[in-house]
């Protein structure tokens, strides 16, 4: 498998739970489906281009990554509804056309993302682009500049059986076949511990011009503390870092 890495950091990120209204929680990490959002902006493809790409090139992702803090943010925000023209002054006066939503950022984030395929040629491509990406990257919402500061070069690696993880995600339910792997009488009080947490994630889509379908989800498990897992999963460690590829 050859692969390569990217290093970037972020003030803030939030990546929305799909389906999600009012209250948009933020995912711990960045799923698969924004990390090909990246491919696509690195390479200068919209949405649809760029899922057909990597599943042409075989392109598998992952994730390695931490962030500092947690914040919500109150957003105001007007609804076009059509009936604009039809606002009285009273009804402006009363911003009956607006509504509020809270929105969950990450803040302070240190990211590390995986990008691998048998095949080199396209990987070679995708890496030359992240040198020099047609769209500035971001780390979900477009005001949420991702600065790159290194990026490493291709290297090829073997898969080795893992059962040990931290700071990922792993692309299945593990919630019934895992432990803590840390001493808890040794992490400071103002430490958060967060246990492993499951998202059902939509995973392909079917694209008819602007409007797009979920056509399939798989349940995926972010992890921040170390566990272990009951069964071995397949993956790589990469400078230390064990990752899975999805």
């Amino acid at each position: 498998m050859f692969l390569f890495s990217i290093k970037g950091i972020a003030i803030t990120a939030s990546f929305r739970v799909p389906e999600t209204h009012t209250f948009h929680q933020t995912l711990p990490l960045p799923p698969k489906t924004t990390i090909i959002g990246m491919i696509g902006a690195a390479l200068g493809l919209n949405l649809e281009n760029a899922h057909k790409y990597t599943d042409k090139n075989e392109i598998l992702v992952s994730i390695y990554g931490k962030h500092k803090g947690m914040m919500k943010d109150l957003w105001n925000y007007r609804k076009l509804t059509g009936k604009e023209k039809n606002y009285t002054s009273e009804d402006i006066k009363n911003r009956r056309h607006y509504s509020i939503l809270i929105r969950e950022y990450l803040c302070y984030n240190d990211f590390i993302i995986y990008f691998a395929s048998n095949n080199l040629d396209p990987l070679e491509e995708l890496r030359n682009a992240m040198l020099s990406p047609v769209y500035a990257l971001t780390a979900g919402n477009s005001d949420d500049l991702l600065k790159i500061y290194t990026i490493s070069n291709i290297i090829t690696l073997q898969a080795e059986k893992l059962n040990q993880f931290e700071y990922t995600i792993l692309p299945e339910d593990v919630s019934k076949s895992y432990k803590p792997d840390v001493d808890f009488s040794l992490i400071p009080i103002t430490q958060t511990i967060y246990t492993p947490q499951v998202f059902l994630l939509p995973t392909r889509f079917e694209f008819k011009g602007d409007e797009r379908r979920v056509i399939e989800r798989k349940s995926f498990t972010f992890v921040s503390t170390p566990i272990v897992v009951e069964k071995s999963i397949e993956g790589y460690i990469i400078d230390g870092k064990k990752v899975v590829l999805q």
